[in-house]
């Protein structure tokens, strides 16, 4: 193939390249840098150019030959002398037409081959994502047929009847959405098969194309060489003695140019469907993997009443429920029980068998009953049990160092009431708290911090008085009573004024009833 262009790559420093195809005049010599006509530069000599500004660096530099075929170098008329130069001159300018035209067909034909390889990987990738498709429909199918076979089983199981069902359901939409997944997946496989088959069919048609441009390019070249102006051409115009075998073979040579512009532009098109196609057939592929992700996590785990009940020889992935967790926690067939967890009668644990390290690993677990064991948000419950005793509820500090416990009484006080907390605390009070089961802290402080607004009934203790004093809707007053526990004590008593009811007592007397 006779070379009619040289390529470089710039490196934003060299400014001088050479070429090595001959060419007619100048002006037949183009230049291109990233495919952009350029005219800045000069000759250096006959076979090297030299830029105005270097090329930067990565810039794809092109100096190609495009001889004009707008008209034949030299005429000839009746009764003038032939030189040779003339002739060789003519034959140049069509020897070079038919080599560009020749390496343009050869271009044409490599970019069409190009386009049928992407459209052929774009087909490959398509028919995968069609049996990724296919697969993960098969898939979803087996989930929904094992989500019904598990909900027959949870229909005739015992004590996680309940929860197995529930799985089951669980199953069975994921497993619909799986199946929705895979069905769009198959869908998007098909639209990506028929994009890349159309494709393909444009690169063959690309190709069919190109050929023929290299055919005509051919015979152009052949009909140059072959036919001399002697008048033998058997399809020139007939003029004169002059057949014009030169006008014609341009004109073809012309015509090959065009087809395989021509068929280089479809070739193009070809590669942007095929593109496009795996693009497509990509997005597909990825919509059957997710569905294919989605079936594996709708897989159904079945039920067993205990750790007890687990096969002893359960295949790599088997999943297990466990209706009775008690023990989970220091089983030896279990890893990965969360640090703190205990097991219980009513908690269900979700297992998967790993044949890597021969052990059920822990997925996750649920409250058999979540209302019976877990506070509720209205009228909650703290249970007791044999362990712990009677329910409590610890009221830890900000930091969470200590706390103060509040808990029922024994089963063996058969207890059942309400303590209720009052609806304001007075201004001047302490909590009322009990500290233990034989003494109990009461509101206390100062005759200044007695409540400003004080409420019939109130008790406390007056520090400054050092006795124990109530309210009694319009006054406080001291409240008698032992000052210890000894059954000792002083009493006070006020036989009030017959006459107006007032007190007689103006200072407090004591009587000592003495030791009974």
């Amino acid at each position: 193939m006779a070379t009619t262009e040289n390529t470089y790559t710039g490196d934003g420093s060299t400014v001088l390249y050479s070429f090595t195809f001959p060419y007619i005049e100048e002006s037949d010599v183009y230049v291109t840098l990233d495919g952009t006509a350029t005219t800045a530069y000069t000759y250096a000599n006959a076979t090297q150019i030299e830029f105005t500004t270097a090329p930067a660096s990565g810039v794809a530099i092109r100096i190609f030959r495009q001889t004009s075929s707008e008209a034949q170098k030299t005429n000839f008329f009746a009764g003038s002398a032939i030189r040779a130069r003339d002739l060789n001159d003519n034959f140049t300018q069509t020897l070079y037409l038919a080599q560009e035209s020749d390496n343009t067909a050869d271009a044409a034909e490599t970019a069409a081959a190009t386009a049928t390889t992407l459209a052929n990987s774009a087909n490959a990738n398509a028919t995968a994502a069609a049996a990724s498709a296919a697969t993960a429909t098969t898939q979803a199918t087996a989930a929904a047929a094992s989500a019904s076979t598990a909900s027959t089983q949870a229909s005739a199981a015992a004590t996680s009847a309940t929860a197995a069902q529930t799985s089951a359901t669980a199953a069975q939409t994921s497993a619909t959405a799986a199946a929705a997944d895979a069905a769009q997946a198959s869908t998007d496989a098909a639209s990506a098969v028929s994009t890349a088959n159309s494709a393909t069919t444009t690169a063959n048609s690309a190709t069919t194309t190109a050929n023929t441009a290299n055919t005509n390019a051919n015979t152009a070249l052949t009909r140059v060489t072959t036919y001399l102006h002697d008048g033998t051409n058997p399809v020139g115009d007939g003029v004169g003695s002059n057949p014009q075998g030169l006008a014609y073979a341009i004109n073809t040579a012309n015509s090959a140019t065009t087809t395989a512009n021509s068929a280089v532009t479809t070739a193009n098109t070809a590669s942007t469907n095929a593109s496009a196609a795996v693009t497509t057939a990509n997005s597909a592929s990825a919509t059957a993997n997710a569905a294919s992700a989605a079936v594996t996590n709708a897989g159904f785990f079945t039920p067993y009443g205990s750790l007890a009940n687990l096969p002893g020889s359960p295949s790599n992935l088997d999943r297990a429920e466990v209706a009775n967790s008690t023990g989970v926690e220091s089983s030896s067939v279990v890893s990965g029980v969360p640090s703190g967890f205990v097991g219980d009668t009513d908690l269900t644990v979700r297992l998967q068998y790993s044949s890597t390290s021969s052990k059920w690993e822990w997925q996750s677990y649920f409250a058999s009953d979540p209302d019976g064991r877990y506070l509720t948000q209205s009228s909650p419950v703290v249970k007791g049990d044999s362990t712990n005793g009677s329910g409590r509820i610890t009221l830890n500090c900000e930091n969470n160092s200590h706390g103060v416990v509040l808990q029922g009484p024994a089963h063996s006080a058969a207890a059942s009431y309400t303590v209720k907390l009052p609806d304001s605390v007075p201004t001047g009070t302490t909590t009322l708290a009990t500290v233990t089961d034989t003494s109990a802290n009461i509101p206390s402080g100062t005759t200044a911090q007695r409540p400003s607004t004080a409420i019939a009934g109130m008790f406390r203790f007056n520090t400054t008085d050092t006795k124990f004093e109530g309210y009694n809707g319009s006054a406080w007053g001291e409240i008698g009573g032992t000052s210890s526990g000894t059954g000792t004590g002083n009493i006070t008593i006020d036989g009030g004024n017959f006459a107006n009811g007032s007190s007689t007592v103006s200072t407090s007397s004591s009587i000592d009833g003495g030791s009974f």
